[in-house]
């Protein structure tokens, strides 16, 4: 006997009743699901984003889209329906990220947000609906035999081949996922997105489990499964997280740390800490004026002949007095290993946009990059901007800028007794040197001392690593822990837990820098299972954290 066959039970027709009627009913159930989900997406797309609501909607999203992968799986005599919809599904998770992610990293996208990703989960929604009607009104077959199954034709079979290696990927993310600080471009990419992952993976199992029923089959469902399960883990552990990111601020400010901030302040925040529906439409950012590509710096001599260095200005509307940035200064410092990187699109625009938007005078600005070997081998990179530079050099490239801000604030009036400096990696490390550098006042012959620092943002920030590239630098600025004294600014530090590339330790170590010189103002945001790059994507449940943290830390610190 074919082992296809082991697994082919043939019932009779008063057993496949209450079969038919269980697969009826909760096709039934999801067709009012996707219903509802369409509805309710309406209502987001049109602003509505009260913290409840978010939540609600969220939950209902996320079982839909999961339910409806299930009844698509479930036998049917209308196999085209339920193969398209899988199909659409895997597509759908593979592109909204991407597509969400562009979205937000245009510094002129106004709303950080794209009306295709509306679209395509829309669509998605739509057609879940029409599949699950399908189902509800034409299911004559059984669960374990009778139901229609493709020939196994040669298409079948290559298709067949391209979900098994479409599963063995993932398997492999998925490793790579669990073991992590792997340094490559999967913990760089992987762990934001591994949510949109998780629900393609049970599409793509759902459509193995459309082919012929065998025991290898049914195994591969079962991998598939636990990919998808073990792809959910990041998401969950950062829920598990807040608890900690809780106790850090209260142990900082108190106890009742949000009772202070006013009902005005709080209705311009993110309402809730995670988002799911933010999460597959994209975070929406409000109003900002936009002046891109200003030269602060042209070097003639030295070391510096030849450069150019420019920064581009995301400022509040007019009127904006009224909302909690109130004009205070936000630089923001680009990472790439000292090697590559760039303002722009490249350094987390859609984080300028969302501060510009929320009353803040943001500069995205640029410094000298190091001639050593890059950091990405095929990175592209201006050659206005590289020389033989140390981190001495760099910080004083950046001083250079608020020597610039403090002439011509005029145009931007920025509150330059509000000041916040912030970047990931190596924008972390010159972020902190230059944000305690300034508050110690010893390096005011390259620090403009006219800028009062209030607090620093760094993002898992790159301390002690230049040397190990060959990058030189006096040893207080390539280690700005060593700046820290009782007196420093308060920081907000945000490190991955899997970070291959700046090892977790370090930011644990500028934690306790903080303490070491009995500053408590120091606050250390763990991300679970988080790697390097880990607020790539704008939306992912780390940078929402991380948002709603940051606007918050910012308002109590001044």
């Amino acid at each position: 006997m074919p082992l296809f066959d082991s697994l082919y039970i043939p019932l009779s027709g008063v057993e496949q009743k209450p079969v038919r009627r269980s697969i009826s009913m909760l096709a039934s159930t999801f067709v009012v699901l996707n219903i509802l989900s369409v509805l309710l997406s309406i209502v987001f797309l049109y602003g509505f984003d009260i913290a409840s609501f978010l939540t609600g909607f969220g939950v209902v999203l996320l079982l839909t889209f999961i339910g409806s992968i299930l009844v698509a799986a479930l036998p049917s005599n209308n196999l085209a329906m339920d193969r398209g919809y899988l199909l659409f599904s895997v597509l759908a998770m593979v592109f909204l990220p991407v597509i969400n992610t562009f979205a937000a990293s245009n510094p002129n996208n106004q709303s950080s947000t794209s009306w295709i990703s509306s679209a395509i989960i829309l669509l998605l929604l739509g057609f879940g609906t029409v599949m699950a009607w399908k189902k509800r009104t034409r299911s004559h077959s059984v669960i374990f035999g009778g139901f229609h199954q493709e020939k196994q034709s040669m298409r079948s079979i290559i298709e067949f081949i391209i979900l098994i290696f479409c599963l063995l990927v993932g398997l492999f993310f998925a490793y790579q996922l669990l073991v992590g600080k792997t340094g490559g471009v999967v913990e760089l990419i992987l762990p934001g997105y591994a949510l949109f992952f998780s629900i393609a993976t049970l599409a793509i199992t759902a459509l193995l489990m459309k082919k012929k029923r065998t025991m290898f089959s049914v195994f591969l469902a079962v991998v598939g499964i636990m990919i998808a399960v073990i792809f959910s883990v990041p998401v969950v552990a950062t829920l598990f997280s807040i608890n900690e990111a809780e106790q850090e601020f209260a142990e900082t400010f108190g106890e009742s740390w949000e009772e202070n901030i006013s009902d005005v302040d709080h209705s311009y925040f993110l309402p809730t800490i995670f988002s799911l529906p933010n999460y597959f439409f994209g975070t929406r950012t409000e109003n900002y004026m936009l002046k891109e590509d200003i030269l602060f710096y042209e070097g003639t001599e030295g070391v510096d002949e030849g450069i150019e260095l420019y920064f581009d200005a995301y400022l509040p509307t007019e009127n904006s007095e009224s909302l909690p940035g109130n004009r205070a200064v936000l630089i923001r410092i680009h990472g790439g290993g000292w090697t590559i990187g760039n303002k722009g699109a490249v350094n987390y625009a859609g984080v300028n946009k969302y501060f510009a938007s929320q009353g803040y005078v943001v500069f995205d600005v640029q410094y000298g990059l190091s001639n050593e070997e890059k950091f990405v081998d095929f990175a592209p990179v201006s050659e206005n901007v590289v020389g033989d530079f140390t981190i001495d050099d760099m910080v004083r490239h950046i001083g250079i800028f608020t020597d610039y801000l403090v002439t011509n604030n005029d145009e931007f009036n920025g509150d330059l007794d509000t000041v916040f400096v912030s970047g990931p990696s190596a924008g972390g490390q010159l972020a902190s040197a230059v944000g305690l550098g300034l508050a110690s006042g010893q390096y005011s012959d390259i620090l403009n001392q006219a800028l009062e620092v209030k607090g620093i943002i760094p993002i898992y920030p790159a301390h002690e690593l230049a040397g190990q590239i060959g990058i030189d630098g006096s040893e207080e600025l390539v280690d700005p822990a060593l700046l820290v004294t009782e007196n420093s600014p308060p920081a907000l530090i945000f490190q991955g837990s899997e970070d291959g590339i700046v090892d977790p330790s370090i930011a644990k170590a500028f934690d306790e820098s903080y303490a070491n010189q009995d500053n408590e103002r120091s606050i250390l945001l763990m991300m679970p299972l988080a790697g390097h790059n880990s607020d790539f994507y704008f939306s992912t449940y780390y940078n929402q954290l991380l948002i709603y943290y940051m606007e918050r830390f910012m308002l109590k610190v001044r």
